[in-house]
Order: structure tokens, then sequence, then C-alpha cells
């Protein structure tokens, strides 16, 4: 990779300790294109919020002469730069004055010059503050000797160190204090020669010598007793480090470079690292435990000649180079630059240590949590010089009362009672201080009431009641008496007397009598219309025949203005529909208690359906999914459900709203027999199936989702199922095993089916559910195979070709027979009898097993439309191509196989999204755009519009966008 941040400058480099600033002094002998021989100290802050890729300058001076080396210490409030200048003095400077200035104002300011530290001859090319002991600078010149400066009284140095006989050095090119030892310091130098020093004794502890020039030299960080050295001469380029006590040959020798290093540096953040640069134009970084590269920076047209890391941020690295730039990079992104494997060993994958943690955790699938501690004394052991960290793991629930809702729920629905179902009813209505909630469950319970009575208790619930016989006489007594009184009156009452006819108009009787004779039964109701003697009309047109009844009647309830007259008019024109139409909205209850008495089977459902469409559009919510709940419309009660799930109330989680919603969904399914949901719904189960996962309820998701039809899952929904059939298969198996009372249920998710009702020749049988858990003691599950209320009254249809609920107008013939558990009829002379409805016999099937993740070759097609088919054509083609590439499946490499069916799964799951019309307008133009460059062979602009649906289209696109930027990088690398 390249730099992330550069200075154009051919300048030594220093760091600052604590800050985020970097020191840059000319470097001696460097000429750029100006031949300027100005020598300059500048100061840039190292700011990798900024997009900006050039440093920005805060700091700047002159100096006296040009540099060798650079250092930047923590003496003082902001720490000192000392520069090895090339006269031979040490010039120092306190960048804390240049700071203030620009933390006040933002523009770079004159960095103070402090002084000069003179006893040199020659340049200065070893300098270095002591760690533990800031205040002390060492450093080494051209002349051969070694000085030691305090920097609380720096006029001369406190030790000046110069070998002699064999211990002479010539000049010094670098030096390194100990880091256990601060009184222990290393100097090298060109002749070869490298001295270990006593400084406060200013003896030479020992000394060792090379053939070879020596050009740098650090101590291990960790091992006080081991020394790194490298040599510049091209014919030793190897880096060596010595165990000073065991000088008769290197511990490690790190080989690598083709020509003479020169410089390098340990990293201050795990001394597992080291950086070299040499004159092959190479910047290596080693490990030193293995003596293998693990990474290299990208080579320039020049070598690099100064290199460091920065302590603040860990693999962040400088190099000054001969090119006239220092570049910033990140050691992680050039890991894999430059090395190759012929030439180079792999190193084997070690982490870091700042990317070790003491401690950790993290979250895993089904509500567990895996955590280690290598703080503990029992927590890690070693084995061959590794540790071996232990790993616990977790089972954690967050929600613990939801958890215990949870498995009530679970256990109501396990026992398969409907009494149970009814206590669950009971109970919520209890808790709850909703309105809404309340009339909801009150609801649901009548809807699980005996057969023959939830009609009964819904007219009482909508406030209409019908007194039976037995109430009159055993209950009502004083009712029961004055019936008796009134009966015995009626009968005593003297009848009139049959010889005497009394008439207002003889002309009148005459004239009917006449039309009666001779038989114009059609005259005489004319007449009788006439003269508003609608009784009369309303008998002889009942003797005249059909078709006059039903069009005197048609006249007779047109003059009629009284309300209870629409109702009379709808039972006699069968047109219950049109009734529900026309009915204002707040007179729903009526409606309601009206269809509920002569309603029946797919009428009911379809007249319900209409009823609350209604009131939803008149604002009645709660009235329209009471309604909804009763035509057993499980996808649009939910769809008004699930409106409050984004809302807050009354304090609790969005886990427990959707547990609240999903208890009300479940016992409506129950009810209803409905197992054919809508997508938004299947969604909903599949948002309930995550929480409850993560609570560790793996055994009771799978349980909820066998709710679903396998073939109605979409591809999020089957991994999900599969993920957790997976995990939750052997906690199952291992509750099974425990269990020794039920031994027929040792298997996870064994099923149950029952033997299904004998099949209606007149209608298309229906797919019903069992109650929850159907491997386990299902009781009465016979129960639900039937209607839940007065000849599947509640029960809708499974079938998905369900027809919406007919406009006004059009209706349905109903039985006069409305049900054997209503004792009543539309009058004969009303209506004339129709043959009573065949009741739907229901089965209960088998679950299909889960289908597996469609893919660019099994996924279904057929239903695309046609302007959007040339896509499915166009990726189908474009994957071909690209697979075809590799050489054909057989020749493929494992990964290949892997990626190549990685790809094909998610096109599939595109193309399900194509053919079901799940795939939003602006996405399907800009992929009928992206597949016409395809078309076209213009990658370039198909990448550009891959690129712009990935900005725009990532939530619904996510899935599948990043194969089609796969496959068409590959389309072009084949080109």
């Amino acid at each position: 990779m390249d730099c992330i941040k550069s200075i154009d400058r051919s300048a030594f480099v220093a760091i600052a300790p604590e800050s985020p600033f970097i020191a840059a002094g000319t470097m001696a002998g460097a000429v750029d294109l100006s031949f300027s021989s100005s020598a300059d100290l500048e100061i840039f802050e190292l700011d990798f919020q900024s997009n900006d890729r050039e440093l920005k300058l805060v700091g700047h001076c002159k100096s006296s002469e040009r540099f060798n080396r650079l250092a930047w210490g923590s003496y003082g409030s902001d720490g000192l730069i000392a520069g090895g200048l090339f006269d031979g003095n040490i010039g120092l400077w306190n960048p804390i004055r240049n700071f203030l200035l620009y933390l006040i104002s933002s523009k770079s300011g004159e960095i103070a010059h402090v002084g000069h530290l003179s006893k040199h001859k020659g340049p200065v090319h070893g300098l270095e503050f002591n760690v533990k002991s800031p205040n002390k600078l060492a450093s080494g010149a051209d002349d051969g000797a070694v000085s030691i400066w305090d920097l609380a009284n720096p006029s001369k140095p406190c030790h000046y160190l110069k070998g002699t006989g064999s211990y002479m050095q010539s000049e010094i090119s670098s030096i390194s204090w100990n880091r256990e030892f601060q009184h222990v310091l290393a100097s090298t130098s060109y002749n070869g020669t490298t001295v270990i020093w006593d400084v406060n004794n200013e003896k030479v502890i020992t000394d060792f010598k090379n053939t070879v020039r020596c050009s740098v030299l650090q101590w291990d960080p960790d091992n006080y007793n081991q020394v790194m050295v490298a040599s510049d001469e091209d014919s030793s380029p190897n880096v060596k480090l010595l165990d000073i006590r065991y000088l008769q040959s290197p511990v490690r020798t790190y080989v690598g470079h083709q020509r003479g290093v020169i410089a390098m540096e340990w990293c201050p953040s795990d001394s597992l690292y080291l950086l070299t640069c040499a004159k092959d134009s190479r910047t290596i970084c080693w490990n030193t435990k293995t003596g293998k590269i693990v990474a290299e920076l990208p080579a320039g047209n020049n070598w690099n000649f100064d290199v460091h890391w920065y302590p603040k941020i860990p693999g962040v690295i400088s190099a000054s180079s001969f090119d006239g730039k220092i570049g910033i990079y990140n050691i992680e992104g050039c890991s894999s630059f430059g090395t190759e494997e012929n030439n180079l060993g792999s190193a084997p994958l070690t982490a870091p240590k700042w990317w070790k943690r003491p401690v950790g955790a993290s979250f895993g699938f089904g509500g567990k949590l895996i955590s280690f501690n290598n703080n503990l004394p029992e927590a890690s052991e070693f084995i061959d010089n590794y540790v071996i960290c232990q790993v616990f793991l977790h089972s954690l629930a967050t929600e613990k009362s939801l958890v215990n809702r949870i498995s009530k729920f679970e256990a109501a629905l396990e026992d398969g009672e409907k009494t149970s179902l009814r206590d669950l009813c009971e109970k919520k209505i209890e808790e709850t201080e909703s309105v809404e909630e309340k009339e909801t469950w009150g609801l649901l319970k009548i809807m699980l009431e005996e057969d023959g009575t939830a009609k009964t208790k819904l007219r009482t619930h909508l406030g209409f009641s019908l007194p039976s016989e037995e109430n009159d006489q055993t209950v009502n007594e004083p009712h029961a008496t004055c019936s008796s009184t009134n009966v015995e009156e009626t009968q005593k009452m003297p009848e009139p007397k049959g010889e005497k006819e009394e008439s207002s108009d003889p002309t009148f009787d005459d004239a009917i009598q006449h039309s009666l004779v001779v038989g114009d039964y059609k005259g005489a109701v004319a007449q009788c219309l006439s003269a508003n003697k609608m009784a009369d009309a309303l008998v002889i047109a009942h003797v005249g025949g059909t078709e006059l009844w039903e069009s005197t009647r048609d006249k007779y309830m047109r003059m009629r203005n009284a309300p209870y007259m629409k109702v009379v008019s709808a039972m006699m024109n069968n047109d219950l529909m049109t009734f529900v139409h026309t009915r204002p909205p707040k007179s729903w209850k009526e409606t309601l208690a009206l269809i509920c008495t002569f309603a029946e089977g797919d009428e009911w459902i379809n007249l319900c359906d209409a009823l609350a469409s209604n009131l939803m559009d008149a604002g009645f919510t709660l009235a329209a999914t009471l309604c909804y709940i009763c035509a057993g419309n499980v996808d649009k009660t939910v769809d008004i459900w699930s409106r409050s799930l984004e809302k807050e109330s009354d304090g609790k989680s969005y886990a427990e709203r959707v547990q609240d919603l999903m208890e009300r969904t479940l016992v409506l399914a129950l009810v209803s027999g409905n197992k054919r949901f809508s997508a938004s719904l299947r969604k909903l189960f599949e948002s309930y199936a995550e929480i409850l996962a993560s609570q560790g309820l793996l055994a009771t998701a799978m349980k909820f989702l066998k709710f679903l039809e396998s073939g109605d899952f979409s591809l999020e929904l089957s991994i999900l199922h599969n993920r957790i059939a997976l995990y939750a298969e052997p906690e199952a198996a291992n509750t099974s095993a425990s269990e020794n009372t039920q031994p027929e249920i040792s298997k996870p998710y064994q099923e149950k089916s029952f033997p299904p009702a004998p099949l209606s020749n007149t209608k298309p049988s229906r797919t019903t559910f069992v109650p929850l858990n159907p491997p386990r003691e299902l009781k009465n599950a016979g129960q639900y195979q039937q209607p839940i209320m007065d000849s599947y009254s509640f029960n809708r249809s499974a079938d998905p070709s369900y027809n919406a609920p007919p406009g006004p107008g059009s209706h349905r013939s109903i039985p006069s027979q409305v049900g054997p558990y209503i004792n009543s009829k539309i009058p004969q002379t009303v209506a004339p009898p129709m043959g009573p409805m065949t009741p739907t016999h229901q089965v209960a099937v088998q679950p299909a097993p889960v289908a597996p993740p469609p893919t660019v070759q099994t996924a279904d097609t057929s239903n695309v439309p046609a302007h959007q088919k040339p896509i499915v054509a166009t990726l189908t083609r474009l994957f071909k191509e690209t697979f075809e590439s590799l050489g054909g499946y057989s020749k493929a490499t494992p990964a290949e196989k892997r990626k190549v069916e990685d790809n094909s799964r998610k096109l599939g799951a595109l193309f399900l999204k194509l053919n079901s019309g799940d795939i939003s307008k602006n996405a399907a133009e800009k992929l009928t755009q992206l597949c016409q460059a395809l078309d076209k062979n213009d990658l370039g602009a198909a990448l550009q519009i891959q690129v712009a649906m990935t900005n725009t289209e990532w939530d619904e696109c996510s899935f599948w966008l990043p194969t089609l930027k796969q496959i068409i990088k590959g389309r072009q690398n084949v080109q």
C-alpha cells in the first residue's frame, strides 16, 4: 500500500514520545532541486483524522548546520529535541512555546532554540536519550568519543568515554542505552568495534570486533544481555542478534537484505517486531523470535535511511528516503507487500501485543457468552513455551422476566387444551389495564368457547341476546306467568262475527272483488297500493305468485323508511354484503351481531372482512381489529397490532412488546386454523425466533417456527431455521435422554401426524395446524381439526387462493337453516327455502422438509416480469462465464468452489426477490442499467452502477451486491 501521510523533505526524523508531532531536520549532504544549503528544523502534526495526505507544518526554525541524527526526549514539560549536527555540535530545541502558539492561533510558530552542546569534533551520528533517566543524553561522533550530557547542567559532559588500545573506536555510527540498566551504554563504529560501557565508572564492560563496518545497533528491550548489530557493507548485509556473554556465535541471524543495512529500530509496543532499512531499497519488519519477514514497505526509487515507530499508535511507522520524502505507513496494511513465496518462508500467524487483551468477552448465538481472563492464576498454562489459555462459555439470559413469560406461554400452548387457552385469555384480561387489550383477549376467549356457544356469547358480548325457553320458564318466572296470563286473556276474547262485513268504500270493494274473481291479482294489488292498503296488497300478492309477491314486497319496502326495515330487506334479498357497506360505522356492533346470526362459512369471513375494511377507512381501528379477528384474518389483524411495536408503552422493552404481539398472534392462529402467513408476518416470526434464541431458548424458538409452512421460508428465515436447528439439536438430545418417562420423544424433532378427516367433494380441503409442540403429549388434537365457532363460522380458509371480500351489490345465497345451534329461520313466506351448505372438513398434514436455499440453477424465475427477465439472463450468463474461466468445477480449488457456491446462492436469492416482486423500483431500474452495460461489455460502467447502488440501495441489496462486484471483477480479469 502507499503511505497514508507524507512530507516532501530529505530529513532525519524524531517522533514526540507523548504528543502527536513529528520533527524533521534537514539531512546533511542532501541536495534538493534548488541546490539550497539551508538547514531547517520543522515540526509537523500527525493528524490522522484529516483527509489531507500532507502533514500540517506547526513549527520551524533555522539551524546552524544540517543534521546527521535527531532525537526527541521526554525531558521537560513537553520534551526536548536534540540534533546531532554536521559540525560536531548538538543543538537543543524546546517545542513547548511553539505548541502554545499553535494551540492558540492554529498557526505555525518559531521553535525555541535552547543552545548548543559542544565537545565533539566531527559529525555526530549517535544520539539517544536515556529512557529511565530522561535528563541523560548520550552522543557519539566521528572523533570516536562518546559524551554523556546531564541536561540539568549541560555546560559540559558529565561523562566522556573514549576507548584506548583494543577498545579504540573510529567514527561512532550508533549508540544505544540498555533498557534494564540505566548506566549501561553500547556504542559501535565504522571500524567494526562495539564497546559496552559502564557509564558511571567510565569503564569498558566488554567489547567485540567485526570484520565489517557496523552501522547501527540496539539493545533487546526484553533481554538486557542481547544486542542487535547490523552492517552497511554490501558484502555482509545481515542483521545479527548477539549475547554479550557468548560472543562466539550469534543467537540469530536475519537474512533478507541484499545490500548493507543503514538503520533499524525495535518496536516499542511489541519487542517481537524489528524494523530495518537497507541500500537494497527494502524496508522490512522482522519477527525477532523466528527470524521471518512479517511485513515489508513498498519499495521506492531510492532507499530509506531513517525509520521510526510511532509510540502512540502501534503499527504506525515513518520512513525517510533519499527520494526526498518522509512517508507515514501502517504496517498492518503492508503485511503482504513484496513478499515472495519462492524466496521467503511465510511467518507463522502471530498477533502483535497491541491486539492482545488480558480479558475479553463476546456474545454468541443462542444466548451464549464466551470469555477469557488471562490475569487469573488458573486461566492459562504453558506448553512448549506456548500459552494455553482457558476459554469460558456461559449461558446468558438478559431478560429474566421475559424468559418466565415465554415459559408460561409455552406451557399453555403445549397443554393443547382449550381450557388452558381460555385461562390464558382470562389471565390477560385481568392483568391488562388497556381497554383495547381487554376487548381483544375477551374476543379471543369467546372464540375458544365450546361448539354451539361461541356465536351466542359473541352476540351477548356485543349487547344482543335472545332468552331461551328454558330461561323463560325456570329463571324468569314472573315473565313466564305474565306471558301465560296474556295468552289466556287472548283466548277468552270474543271472536268477531263473520256474518257482517264492514267496508268504508263499497265501490272499492266491488272493484277488488271483480279483479279477484277474474284472477287479475296484479290489478287488485295495484288498486290496494293506490288506496294505501299495504296489508291487503301483500296478502293478495302472496296468492298471485312469486313474481307478484316480490314486486309488491319491494314496493312496500321502498315506501317504508323505518331503520329496522333495512335489516328486513337485507334478509329478504339475501344481500348482507350491501347492508354491511351501507351501514354507518358507528353501528358496527349491530351489523356484526346481524351477520353473526345469519351468515355462515365463507360468507361470514367475507362479511367480517368487508366490515373491518370499512371500519378501518372510517378510523375505527379497534372495531376493525375485532372484526378481522372474527374473520380469522391473521395477516390483517397482526398488521394493525404491529403498528404499536415501534411505540414505547408502559416502559416495556422491544422484546416485551414483541412477546405481547406474538401471544395474541399465536392464539389467533390456533383458533383460526390459518397457517399460510404473509411475508411481513413471517418476518415477525423470524424476529421472535431471534429474540428467543438470544435468551438461550433454542428449542422453544424451533417449536414456534413450526407454525410456519416450511415451503414459505425466505432465504434469511431458512438460514435462521437451520442455525437454530443445528444449535438446538444437542440440547434437545440431552433433554430427551434425561426424561425417562417419555421415551417416545428421544428424537429431537420427531413429528407426529394425525389421521385426516373425510374430504368433502364440494369444497377444497383446508390445511390446519396442530397446537404447539406436536412431538409431545398433545391432548384433544381433534378439537383443532373441526371448526371452532358454530359450523366453522370463525374458521378462515387456508387456501392460498383466498379471494378478497366482494364489493357492494354482490351477494351469496343464505341457507335458511343458519346452524344447528341457532333456532331461527327466515320465514318461508319471505324467501323460499334453499339447500343447506355442506361444511368443509379439514385435515392436518405433515410439514414438508425445509427447502435448500435457491441457487442460479434452482431459483424459480417463472413469475419474473417480462421487462426484468433480461436481468436474470445476463447475470446467469455472467456467472457461467466467470465459473468457466476457472476451468470448470473439477479443476477449481476448494476455496474457489466455495466461492462459486456462495455466489450462486446469493444470485439465487436475488432471482427469488425478482420472482416474488420483493424488490424496489429504484433497485430494479439500476439493476437493469447494470445488466445493459454488461451486455455491451462495458464492465467499467457496470462497476460504477454497482458502486452507486452500494451507496443508495445498500440496506435492501447488501446480501447480493458484493457478489455482483466479485463476478464483474472476475470477468475483467479474464479479459
